[in-house]
C-alpha cells in the first residue's frame, strides 16, 4: 500500500470521480446534436405526371422466374387491381421522397376515360415500406383499364394527409376544361 502511495496512485483515485464527471459531460456535449427536427410537410409539388400503358411482362424481372415473386426493387407500384400488371400507368414524380410524407398518406386519382362518360375516383394507398424514391407507379389495371389502347381524356391526382389535407393536386389540361 505504502508503494502504490508513493506513486500517487491513491491520490488518483481520489480525484476520479472528477475527471469521470468531466469526461461524461464533454461526452454527452459532443453527443447531442445541434440539428433542428425537420418540421412537418405541409405541401410537396408534383414535378411531373406521364402517362403511359405498361404491358404486364415489362414489370418482370429475372430474380422473378427464381423465387415465383415480383421483385420492385426501388419502384414504387400502386395498381387498382394489385393482382394485375398490364395497365394504363401515370408516373408521378415528386420533389421529395415519397416516403417523407406524412404517415397515412394517401392519394386520389380522378379519370375520365374512353368507356364511361362519369367521372371515376380511385383512392390508393401507400405501402407500408417505402423506398427512398421520388417516382411513385399508380396503375389502372385489371377491370378499371380493359383497353390497351385506351387514353383517359383527362385525369386530376391529389396527395393528401391522414387528416385530408391538400398536400399536392396535379391535372391534366383537359381537366381544367
Amino acid at each position: 500500500m505504502q508503494l502504490l502511495t508513493n506513486l500517487g496512485f491513491v491520490e488518483s483515485l481520489q480525484r476520479m470521480p472528477i475527471y469521470c464527471l468531466a469526461l461524461l459531460s464533454l461526452f454527452c456535449i459532443s453527443c447531442s446534436s445541434t440539428k433542428q427536427p425537420e418540421p412537418a410537410i405541409d405541401a410537396v409539388t408534383i414535378v411531373d405526371i406521364r402517362p403511359r400503358y405498361i404491358p404486364g411482362e415489362h414489370f418482370k424481372r429475372v430474380s422473378e422466374y427464381m423465387t415465383g415473386r415480383e421483385q420492385l426493387g426501388k419502384r414504387i407500384l400502386i395498381r387498382s387491381d394489385p393482382e394485375e400488371r398490364s395497365g394504363y400507368y401515370f408516373v408521378l414524380i415528386l420533389d421529395r421522397h415519397w416516403r417523407e410524407l406524412p404517415p397515412g398518406s394517401y392519394i386520389v386519382g380522378e379519370f375520365y376515360t374512353p368507356h364511361s362518360l362519369e367521372q371515376q375516383t380511385l383512392r390508393f394507398e401507400f405501402p407500408s415500406q417505402l423506398p427512398k424514391n421520388k417516382e411513385l407507379f399508380i396503375g389502372l389495371t385489371g377491370r378499371d383499364w380493359p383497353d390497351p389502347d385506351a387514353v383517359p381524356a383527362a385525369w386530376q391526382f391529389t396527395v393528401k394527409q391522414a387528416n385530408g389535407k391538400v398536400l399536392a393536386t396535379r391535372k391534366s389540361y383537359l381537366w381544367k376544361l
